[in-house]
């Protein structure tokens, strides 16, 4: 019986792996099981959510795989410095993709996950621009509160999934590239840390001939 660790890689694989094989396998789960769902999925505007409950998820795992650290009691941490990360380029300040997040995270990523849906403050569109519209309130003036409580997060699923996986693309060039030993060092433990292919591995209840 064949036992696949991603999409077009099975278990010899990591049969004593280079550092490439591990990369290899990682990048074939994430396009294949999470970036290339998505995009599917954005084909019809009835699966924008299921879309997006998809990508909420990359956050606080690609930063357990950046730092080398477990997110366990530092979920939204994770996904907040995650998520700052992967907006920085989109001309978002820091400050206010920090309090973004906090309502991705409340809003989003734990109603998607709790509620099996996102709580109020998160809503979906086809901007014009832009991957996401951020409301503030105003101030008795009429101008905006840049300092207020965010109202609502308008999140365009195309534009933001696009986010989303130039970042991991940009992430993969980084695994690749011999000089962030850094990275690679944090990527490498993370993931043995995850899969465990040095020990035992899992137990399966299946004969050889495919009978239980």
């Amino acid at each position: 019986m064949k036992v696949f660790l991603s999409p077009n890689f099975e278990t010899d694989k990591l049969d004593d792996p280079t550092f490439d094989d591990v990369v290899d396998v990682f990048k074939d789960r994430m396009l294949y099981w999470l970036f290339e769902p998505a995009k599917k999925l954005l084909k019809e505007r009835d699966d924008y959510f299921c879309a997006l409950s998809l990508l909420l998820s990359y956050f606080e795992g690609i930063w357990s795989y950046v730092t080398g650290e477990d997110s366990r009691g530092k979920s939204k941490i994770f996904f907040k410095e995650a998520f700052v990360d992967v907006f920085n380029s989109s001309g978002m300040s820091k400050e206010l993709s920090e309090k973004v997040s906090d309502v991705l995270y409340e809003d989003g990523r734990c109603g998607l996950f709790h509620d099996t849906m996102v709580r109020r403050r998160v809503c979906i569109s086809e901007l014009n621009h832009g991957d996401m519209l951020v409301t503030l309130p105003r101030k008795k003036d009429g101008t905006i509160d840049k300092e207020g409580t965010i109202e609502s997060v308008i999140i365009d699923p195309r534009r933001f999934t696009a986010a989303v996986e130039r970042h991991f693309v940009g992430y993969l060039c980084s695994l690749r590239n011999p000089d962030e030993t850094q990275k690679r060092d944090n990527f490498l433990k993370m993931a043995k840390d995850k899969w465990d292919w040095e020990g035992d591995g899992t137990i399966v209840g299946i004969n050889s001939d495919g009978t239980s």
